[in-house]
């Protein structure tokens, strides 16, 4: 089983060993969230997710498309654990940087990225990646 953490350590959960989708988003909404430019994303069937320890709390946000966003944080720190979509179910999207074990950043590379039309003009595409200017449907 993989496992994430937050950053105090509170949290921790644990998801299945094979992602669906790895994929970088370049949304406005992601930016706020982690403060940078765009976030590393692993898509991950929720078959297999547990909480090991911790009390995650939840926060709902509806999207552009209609579809509700649910944000899972440690309640003691705050950092995002992952989120989940009425529009993508039986899925959740694990924030990278939270990955215990392994460099997500090297072993992740991303097979897509959406939102390409909010990406700052500094970064540059993803070499061999798809580029959608929306998300995955759009």
């Amino acid at each position: 089983m993989t496992q994430s953490s937050c950053l105090c350590g509170a949290n921790r959960i644990s998801y299945g060993e094979t992602p669906i989708l790895s994929f970088r988003c370049h949304c406005l909404d992601e930016r706020k969230l982690t403060g940078a430019a765009f976030a590393l994303n692993i898509l991950w069937s929720t078959d297999e997710l547990k909480v090991l320890s911790g009390e995650l709390k939840t926060w709902s946000k509806v999207a552009n498309s209609g579809n509700t966003i649910t944000n899972h944080v440690c309640g003691e720190c705050g950092s995002l654990q992952y989120r989940s979509s009425d529009g993508y179910p039986s899925t959740i999207v694990i924030k990278a940087g939270c990955i215990n074990g392994k460099d997500a950043a090297k072993e992740y590379v991303p097979q897509i990225e959406i939102f390409t039309r909010s990406r700052v003009p500094w970064v540059p595409a993803i070499e061999g990646a798809k580029q959608e200017v929306a998300d995955f449907t759009n």
